[in-house]
């Protein structure tokens, strides 16, 4: 699946489909433009089917469960 093909099978912009998988826009933006990574791609599908985007856990989520292991 294209990044385009992303976009369009959401119906969202770029900055809205980094917001769907809980990413950076920058993070989608250095994706390569003619295939994307493959979890992202079932991710999607998954968005598109109505289900969640299971698979990663946000950046902030570990950061906080670091955070609280620590105390």
């Amino acid at each position: 699946m294209t990044r385009d093909e992303a976009i369009t099978l959401l119906s969202c912009s770029l900055s809205e489909l980094a917001d769907k998988l809980e990413i950076t826009t920058a993070a989608v933006a250095r994706w390569d433009p003619n295939k994307i990574p493959l979890l992202r791609e079932a991710q999607v599908r998954a968005l598109a089917e109505g289900k969640p985007a299971i698979g990663l856990v946000p950046q902030s989520n570990v950061i906080r469960q670091v955070a609280e292991s620590n105390i």
